[in-house]
């Protein structure tokens, strides 16, 4: 069993643990930089405090051997403290044993959209929802807004200052702890015996940001019976454009798929004279877009994500307490409370997006424009545009000849096509800048228990924990038909003079009626760049009055809530075998949990859910299509929803020898209704063969049941990629779903042997009906085999019903015409996951005066083999293994095949000096699409092969931390992470690279300091 050297808070010696009630942890946490109150009550010439060793057990019997049989291990926050103190997502993508993780901005994945400001853990890369996170051994209610309520728990809400070790059970634990654990479990522990007051503030200097800060303060006191823990931490990180970012900004032909659109403003227009053709604006390029043609259709590619961010600006803090009393000789009671709030005030996005939703016949001009963004003649844009561009050039939409006409030809008016209201030049409602919406997290918590023993030596344990976290969210879209109106001179507020009757009624133009102009005329510059627009007329520019009266606020607030209930008995029987007396553990859980979720006004389906409800109180939609009134965001639909669980569990250690020890654990939890029931049972065994060698193993089942948010029959929307532009995906929920499923093993062999110390772990994972929302790639691919350009499935009778979950705007066959997409959660393929975990340690003594320790941890996934998944009756998915993979788009998240680090560490007295140098293996973008070739087209149509990036290169960064105890019991902390200062490997995705797994900072500096009083 892994294990750590470490201090305890306040510089006492902390004593073998024997009875925890969370199972365990690895390096997973959150910046725990000054949060290690540590042994600088010694003096400089003491060095630091020796203690003994923590064993972490993973069980619910008291005495449980310390050499169980758990693939555990533990890490404290000295040892972080010498790491210099990383924050919470390098801790969290670092770790070897995990991979997929969220806390990077990451906003066009849908596994990490809406979850800006929170954090998480994936063991083995199972996701994020199946590692059970505990706070002192018990359970935290789920981050409603993450992963679309997929079950994830807020590493973010930690209160970093109080905690004193993590421990993580790399290992399937649901016998023992119930639904979550398929992965493994993550506890954080906070400090014992606390006695004093501490003060920490750190800064890390990040070039192109204002860096991140953070201060905290921690009080303890220890009485003879009872003892209290305070703490309270802040921390602050400054926004990182993606501008500032060379590798992110690469131009269209070198990585399309980062941050590029064809939907665009400067934009496409048809000439309602001329309807099979169609022109670019004209100052496309000037602006800095790339002239390009989607098909045969002329179009303004513009990047947009240099409006985005690679790190938003954000502040959290945290407040914990907590108090402990022996009421007698026998009986303990604790209590704790925590509080945590973040906030995201300018999560930043493009200054629009794409009109994928399309105008209603009652805000068209004439009924034969229904389903068009109409331009008129009449538009003082279209006006001064024909002025100064006499003549345009033109492209058949048939046959991609250009032809140079009149611009005349627009007398009648135009098509406004591939389109956005606001793009290169920004968004005048945000100072002509990105679109600006926010994200904030409440979380409150509060635990109490009473422990003790009978006369008999039972002990017993009775717990109540209460915990809830509330998410907002907030961001902006455009109404389809105030769009429209607004083109037609309709816009702005105080148009409508008779506000009884349905529609606008005023006079184009006249009075408060404002017209939106499309044209390129009414852009200053490049709100990037900076670069200014020779065709710009100031008269021409859309007002902020018009933008916000079309482009309007959606938000909701979500919240899940967790009431647990729980008694646990354990002692020791009165059957002794060779190697002592079998022990016992059995208890009963309650849980209850919430979930709700509510919409403002303008975003609530059962208020608005058509395209022409707003303005004109239609609410039965065309065609059934209630998606709201949006262009490209969906509506959301409120819900209220709770559960009920039942558990009962019991435990058995069995000394078989005095080398060899067994655990036996079982739990059967009811969740009622369709969800039904499960057991699981588990067995582990450990053999000490000889002195310096041991053999363990473990087998069992485990579970988890579907969380309340997937169980509404509500949806919410992403943002996805649809055959190269990004389209609406609506995902549903399921009240049908079932209880995943998986059987887990481990087998490892353990070394020990003087100075020196090692293991070797074989895990495996079969996983059965895991809850995935159906792959948007595999849809997508089933019904158009052949991309946006080659023969499809439309019209086969075969492909019908998945052919229903697209949503058209005119036709299967127009491919311009997808407006969104419609998923839904289910009980997904299996999943066979294995590898092997390594780890090894050894110290040197005497080594210039000190000790030198030089050790390794890494994983191997040898397989991660996904089964074929079927939608509608068509296999969208066929089977294939994930290892070594991107899996863009898939159930699985990016899988390296090797992911590990190797560290050197030199102390001496007061000092400590550590490098560290992280690997990640390669791995390949399995996608076809943006590699083919011919895939994208120069200026003038000629057919183009992007190549690069099939490969996402192999990373290897370096870190250095030192840590140095002076007087006055003060610590101070050095780091140099990225120390050559790598850029991340390049990927096609939005970004430009893989913000699962890399890290986009560079080069980075880090000081701390902390004070004992």
């Amino acid at each position: 069993m892994s294990a750590f050297k470490k201090s305890s808070s306040g510089g006492k010696t902390m004593k073998r643990t024997t009875f925890l009630r969370g199972a365990s942890a690895l390096t997973l946490v959150t910046a725990l930089a000054c949060s290690a109150a540590h042994a600088q009550t010694k003096s400089r010439d003491q060095g630091p405090v020796e203690v003994e060793e923590i064993i972490v057990t993973g069980s619910f019997i008291r005495g449980t051997p310390e050499d169980a049989s758990l693939p555990v291990d533990v890490i404290g926050a000295e040892d972080l403290q010498k790491q210099g103190s990383p924050s919470t997502v390098e801790l969290l993508k670092a770790l070897p044993v995990s991979n997929g993780v969220l806390g990077d901005t990451n906003q066009f994945d849908s596994r990490a959209q809406g979850s800006e400001g929170s954090g998480s853990v994936n063991l083995r890369g199972l996701g994020s929802q199946r590692t059970l996170v505990l706070f002192n051994g018990r359970r935290m209610a789920i981050n409603p807004l993450a992963a679309a309520g997929a079950g994830i728990v807020d590493t973010n809400i930690i209160p970093a200052a109080a905690i004193g070790r993590i421990e993580v059970l790399k290992d399937g634990a649901a016998a023992t702890y119930g639904s979550d654990a398929i992965a493994g479990v993550v506890n954080f522990i906070t400090k014992k015996n606390f006695n004093g007051l501490e003060a920490g503030a750190d800064y890390r200097f990040i070039d192109g940001s204002k860096g991140d800060y953070g201060l905290n303060v921690t009080y303890g006191k220890v009485w003879d019976n009872a003892n209290f823990l305070g703490s309270i931490g802040w921390q602050h990180r400054s926004k990182l454009s993606v501008a500032d970012r060379d590798w992110a900004n690469k131009p269209y032909l070198t990585n399309p798929e980062a941050g590029w659109s064809a939907a665009g403003n400067p934009s496409t227009f048809i000439p309602a004279a001329a309807s099979t053709t169609g022109f670019r604006d004209p100052s496309c390029s000037t602006l800095g877009g790339f002239a390009g043609f989607s098909g045969l259709t002329p179009v303004c590619y513009w990047h947009y994500s240099p409006f985005d961010n690679l790190v938003e600006k954000q502040d959290a803090i945290q407040a914990y307490g907590e108090v402990n009393a022996d009421l007698s000789a026998k009986t303990k009671f604790h209590a704790e409370v925590l509080y945590s709030h973040t906030d995201v005030p300018d999560w930043n996005t493009s200054p629009s997006y794409a009109g994928l939703a399309v105008p209603t016949a009652e805000a068209a001009a004439a009924p034969t424009l229904a389903g068009r963004y109409y331009v008129p003649a009449n538009n003082p844009g279209l006006i001064a545009f024909m002025a100064a561009n006499p003549t345009i050039t033109t492209t058949s939409l048939v046959t991609g000849a250009q032809t140079t006409v009149p611009s005349t030809i627009l007398a009648g008016g135009a098509i406004n096509a591939a389109n956005r209201p606001y793009g290169l030049g920004g968004n005048p409602a945000f100072g002509y800048g990105p679109s600006i919406g926010a994200r904030a997290y409440d979380a409150f918590r509060v635990s109490s228990d009473l422990s003790g023993e009978f006369d008999n030596g039972i002990g017993w344990d009775i717990a109540l924990t209460y915990s809830q976290e509330v998410g907002i969210r907030t961001g902006y879209d455009t109404l389809v038909n105030r769009f429209e109106l607004a083109l037609r001179g309709l816009g702005g507020s105080r148009c409508d003079t008779d506000a009884a009757t349905p529609g606008i009624q005023g006079t184009p133009g006249v009075g408060g009626c404002l017209f939106y102009n499309p044209f390129a005329n009414a852009i200053p510059g490049n709100a990037i760049t900076g670069v200014a627009n020779p065709a710009y007329n100031s008269a021409l520019a859309n007002s902020e009055e018009v933008t916000r009266w079309f482009f309007q606020k959606l938000s909701t607030k979500q919240s899940s809530r967790l009431f647990v209930g729980e008694a646990v008995l354990n002692g020791k029987t009165n059957i002794t075998l060779p190697g002592g007396d079998i022990a016992w553990a059995a208890g009963v859980q309650y849980r209850r949990t919430y979930f709700k979720a509510d919409y403002n006004n303008i975003s609530n389906a059962a208020i608005n859910p058509c395209v022409n409800t707003p303005d004109f109180g239609v609410t039965n939609c065309t065609g059934s299509v209630r998606n709201g009134p949006f262009m490209f965001l969906g509506v959301g639909t409120e819900a209220d929803k709770q559960s009920g669980i039942m558990a009962g569990f019991g435990e058995l250690s069995l000394p078989i020898t005095q080398s060899v020890q067994m655990q036996l654990a079982a739990r059967y939890e009811d969740y009622g209704g369709a969800t039904g029931s499960t057991f699981n049972p588990k067995a582990a065994i450990r053999w000490q063969a000889t002195k310096w060698m041991a053999f363990r193993a473990s087998a069992g089942s485990t579970f988890r049941g579907p969380p309340d948010p997937q169980l509404v029959t509500s949806s919410i929307t992403s943002l996805q990629s649809i055959l190269g532009v990004f389209r609406a995906v609506d995902i549903y929920g399921n009240p049908n779903l079932q209880p995943e499923e998986a059987n887990t093993y481990n087998a490892g062999v353990l070394f020990k042997t003087g100075a020196f110390k090692a293991s070797i772990d074989y895990f495996r994972f079969d996983f059965k009906k895991p809850i995935v929302a159906e792959p948007v790639a595999g849809m997508v691919s089933a019904l158009y085999p052949n991309g946006a350009t080659g023969a499809n499935n439309c019209g086969v009778a075969a492909f019908a019903a998945l052919q229903s979950r697209f949503t058209y705007n005119t036709n299967c066959n127009t491919i311009s015409s997808i407006a969104r997409l419609r998923t839904n959660y289910v009980n997904g393929p299996d999943i066979r996951n294995s590898g092997f975990d390594f780890s090894a340690d050894y110290l040197f003594e005497g080594v210039l005066g000190g000790n030198v320790a030089l050790g390794t941890n890494a994983t191997y996934i040898s397989e991660y083999k996904v089964s074929a998944q079927t939608v509608e009756g068509v296999v969208v998915s066929p089977a294939f293994d994930a290892v070594g993979k991107l899996n863009y788009q898939t159930i699985a998240v990016p899988i390296p095949q090797w992911k590990g680090d190797v560290y050197a560490q030199w102390s001496m007295g007061p000092h400590n000096l550590r490098a560290t140098v992280h690997y990640i293996d390669s791995y390949t973008d399995r996608r076809t699409a943006p590699f083919a070739t011919g895939a994208y087209k120069d200026t003038t149509g000629a057919p183009v092969t992007v190549s690069a990036g099939k490969t996402i290169d192999k990373q290897i960064l370096t870190d250095l931390a030192y840590r140095v105890f002076l007087p006055w019991d003060t610590t101070l902390t050095a780091a140099i992470t990225n120390v050559f200062d790598k850029d991340p490997s390049y990927a096609r995705l939005d970004l430009g690279y893989d913000p699962f797994t890399g890290d986009p900072l560079g080069r980075t500096y880090k000081m701390g300091i902390r004070k004992k009083f």
